[in-house]
């Protein structure tokens, strides 16, 4: 096959595939799958444009050769894209080979993105084939020509809505007409006589300019064509068709018309309703109410650059159009732009357009406050920083929160907007995200000093508004213009795939975090290690990863190293997450210093994954099951001399390990303090959350409070029916029988009265609630023995001062600063079990996520 035949092979079957991965994301409940459907399904509606670049091409290629490696059984060399010309012979197949194909295609798809490295690769493809040369056709500076914008008279916008305000007043219970949708355009208005507002329902609301302009146009993307009214001819004829409304009637008439076309016309501050309309084709937008840009953003899988910058200009342009007029009375927000489907005229399709939605005020004359005048102010001009915080908002695809600043834009607050706005865009690092363009508006957007020359410098008011206004444009529209000009008309923004109701994951189930590669930093860039001995630790940790470092050629392991590493980003911190070959101190240790060979700059190495606590410790909190442990200092409670009838335990100055580093010790004081610890459990919960989230099938939920059983630690855990076992229930000595290590407390029927009754588990069932994990910081414990004694337990944790114990801490601690974070899972005593393993291992993945977010060396 050649690279043409490829491409359109891979432009047929990647919808497919795409289908069949949500599938089994639906049927697992794991959100991983549902990212990647989504991921293939937008890389399939833009196989044609990516392929118009040597670039572009070569990526899809690759994509469709790993896609392919992914959905086959087995390789053969000989038979290049087996499994995706397969895929194309039966997928619209009636036959009975076309089920064993779809159940092979989903096996192997689980099996690539369990086991094969190359998901991620793919994954990072994916994402550069969406963003490959999308700055290409970029003019040059010196080759560039704006048309000359000049917009309309801005009192056109002060008519539109005085109008509206009147006439939308209705006693309708229904409130329809609490708020107008208006839709943000970015067509030009040089010449027009009269100019077309569009809104709610297929609306039409048509302003005169009153100027001897006989030139035609309307306001939209793609308008409908209107009848002229410049020639007299033509307007008496239209004329013919006007009538005057009545309170109330407009209502009537936009509820009644839900999909068709209703036209206005202003004559004469006058509202006139023209009948039968002008023919015009309908925008076929959606009768629900879209998403807020907030809430858009949040949900949508992908933007592309094109598709960020192409709505990036829709706003400001519309932010420049609407300058100092009542529809700016509050700065725009990303709860006040909207976006609604409009139709494309392919069934079923649709692309999301911006509306501004806007309370119509009753009151007269209301101003609109363009400048603040306050003199601590780091920026006086609320409508331009609101302007920036949107394209912020877009740039890095997350809306500014209500936590992060909880009162609307005012005067007294403007401060706290700016902050947070600076300190986004350049902790997001724009210029990596977007275009040099781009990144100039937003610039210029939280420049204060942005109309320096044009303000209280001019004789008049209105003067001194335009020439802001006139800034605004040059300075900020413009530049976002001539990167739309370059992207086309083409926002490059896909709907999510759909099918049937069966055969699709539910889109609150499926995953917005694409786990994709950025800007890849070097070896010695990574600061951070985690150390996990079990399968479910990584898998919990995994998840928390905010992206993946997956280039084999950048991340080579150094002669001697043998580990084995997962790279990627956690919050600010470049990470490496090192999966142990097993459990104990032996193994951590070999990893621990191999790990220098081809990371040299490790500063903190967190020990992350499960553990058993003390449960009832003289002088601290009880320890229930989930709760975190993070270590003060590491105990080596098996390193020692066995003599006959005693261990003796070496503690000489050279035989116990050291303190924390410096760093480490001012850390914990820091994480001890009780505003960081509120802060960590904050933030704790909402990565918990996320876990769950993604892991699915609610592996690692609470197990609930009834699990949560301590026997005292005499009691052992061993048969006690003389029938079902002599040697347990006979026995003197310490031993029993090896089945009862496989059986459960309730199978051996361990007597309840022995349990031990917990004060938080108790105010727990009394408030009926989950207890929240608590995190607590000691001594740990660490060997390679594993504990399973209540006494020893207990013994150990009163000479030593111990909380819990674990079998890699030590093993770390000796080659890099280190923290062991570990989730309780069992009690260390004979009745221990792994029903609380998932759980523990989430919280404290949680934990140690909420940990870096506080570490800043």
């Amino acid at each position: 096959m050649d690279d043409k035949d490829v491409l359109e092979l891979g432009h047929q079957v990647l919808p497919w595939v795409s289908n069949q991965t949500i599938l089994i994301g639906q049927q697992t409940r794991n959100k991983v799958y549902g990212a990647l459907g989504c991921e293939l399904f937008v890389l399939s509606q833009q196989v044609a444009s990516i392929s118009e670049t040597a670039i572009g091409r070569q990526r899809l290629l690759t994509v469709f050769e790993i896609v392919d490696k992914a959905c086959s059984r087995s390789r053969n060399e000989a038979d290049q894209f087996r499994a995706l010309k397969r895929i194309r012979s039966y997928k619209d197949s009636t036959s009975k080979i076309r089920h064993t194909v779809i159940k092979e295609t989903q096996e192997s798809l689980v099996q690539f993105v369990v086991r094969n490295p190359e998901y991620h690769t793919l994954l990072r493809l994916i994402s550069d084939c969406l963003t490959v040369d999308e700055t290409e056709p970029l003019y040059a500076e010196d080759e560039y020509q704006d048309d000359g914008d000049i917009g309309y008279p801005g009192h056109l916008n002060k008519t539109l809505y005085t109008q509206l305000q009147t006439y939308a007043t209705c006693r309708c219970c229904t409130g329809h007409l609490e708020w107008t949708w208006l839709r943000l355009s970015t067509d030009s208005q040089n010449g027009d006589e009269d100019v077309s507002f569009e809104l709610w329902k297929e609306s039409n609301v048509i302003v005169p300019r009153r100027t001897d302009i006989q030139k035609r146009k309307k306001v939209g993307l793609t308008a409908p064509p209107v009848e002229s009214l410049s020639p007299k001819r033509d307007f008496s004829r239209v004329a013919l068709r006007m009538r005057r409304l009545e309170l109330g009637e407009f209502c009537k008439l936009i509820d009644d018309r839900l999909g068709n076309p209703v036209q206005f016309y202003i004559q004469s501050n006058v509202l006139k309703v023209i009948e039968p309309p002008n023919p015009s084709p309908c925008r076929g937008i959606s009768p629900f109410e879209g998403p807020s840009l907030g809430q858009w953003l949040e949900k949508i899988p992908h933007i592309s650059n094109k598709g960020k910058s192409h709505l990036a200009y829709t706003i400001a342009k519309s932010v420049w159009q609407y300058y100092n007029s009542p529809w700016m009375i509050t700065p725009w927000t990303h709860k006040s732009i909207r976006l609604l489907n409009e139709g494309t005229g392919l069934t079923g399709q649709g692309k999301p357009h911006p509306y501004l939605a806007t309370r119509l005020l009753v009151r007269a004359n209301v101003k609109c406050e363009d400048i603040y005048y306050a003199n601590d102010l780091m920026h006086q001009y609320p409508n331009i920083l609101a302007l920036g915080i949107l394209l912020i908002e877009i740039a890095v695809k997350r809306p500014l929160t209500g936590e992060e600043c909880s009162h609307p834009l005012s005067e007294r607050v403007i401060n706290d907007y700016y902050t947070w706005a600076w300190k986004t865009a350049h902790r997001s690092s724009l210029k990596d995200t977007v275009h040099s363009l781009y990144e100039e508006a937003v610039n210029n957007c939280l420049n204060p000093e942005l109309f320096s020359g044009y303000s209280r410098q001019q004789s008049r008011e209105a003067d001194d508004i335009r020439a802001r206004q006139n800034a605004l444009y040059n300075k900020i529209v413009l530049p976002l213009k001539r990167l739309s000009d370059a992207y086309r008309d083409d926002w490059d923004i896909q709907s999510l795939p759909t099918t049937n109701p069966t055969e699709t994951i539910s889109q609150q189930n499926m995953s917005n975090k694409s786990i994709t590669a950025s800007k890849s930093p070097l070896q010695a860039d990574f600061k951070v290690a985690i150390f996990c001995a079990l399968p479910l630790e990584v898998d919990a940790v995994t998840v928390l990863f905010d992206g993946f470092y997956q280039d084999s050629t950048l991340y080579q392991n150094a002669p001697g190293d043998s580990n084995t590493y997962t790279l990627g980003r956690m919050g600010r911190h470049h990470a490496v997450l090192v999966h142990l070959p097993g459990m104990g101190k032996s193994v951590a240790s070999q990893a621990a210093s191999c790990i220098r060979s081809s990371y040299p700059n490790i500063r903190l190495a967190l020990v992350v994954g499960i553990c058993g606590g003390v449960p009832n410790k003289k002088g601290h909190a009880e320890i229930l099951l989930g709760d975190i442990v993070i270590s003060d200092g590491i105990v080596q409670h098996d390193f020692g001399r066995r003599v006959p009838g005693a261990f003796l335990r070496k503690t000489s100055v050279t035989d116990v390990l050291g303190r924390h580093n410096v760093a480490i010790r001012g850390f914990l004081s820091k994480i001890k303090t009780t505003m960081a610890m509120n802060r960590t459990g904050s933030k704790m919960e909402k990565y918990l959350e996320a876990i769950n989230r993604n892991l699915g099938n609610d592996i690692a939920q609470y197990p609930g409070v009834e699990q949560d059983e301590l026997f005292q630690p005499t009691y052992r855990h061993k048969h006690h029916d003389p029938v079902a076992c002599s040697s347990c229930t006979h026995s003197t000595s310490s031993t029993v029988c090896d089945e009862v290590f496989d059986l459960s407390c309730r199978q051996l029927n361990c007597d309840k009265d022995k349990l031990v009754q917990r004060k938080r588990l108790q105010t727990a069932l009394t408030l009926g609630h989950t207890p929240s994990p608590t995190i607590h910081v000691g001594l740990i414990a660490s060997g390679d023995t594993v504990m399973k004694s209540g006494q020893d337990r207990d013994l150990i944790a009163i000479q030593d001062n111990v909380i819990a114990f674990e079998m890699e801490g030590a093993g770390v601690w000796d080659s890099l600063p280190c923290l062991v974070v570990k989730g309780v899972c069992d009690y260390v005593d004979s009745h221990k079990n792994k029903i609380w393993q998932p759980y523990a291992a989430a919280t404290s993945a949680a934990c140690m996520k909420a940990l870096l977010d506080e570490w800043t060396l």
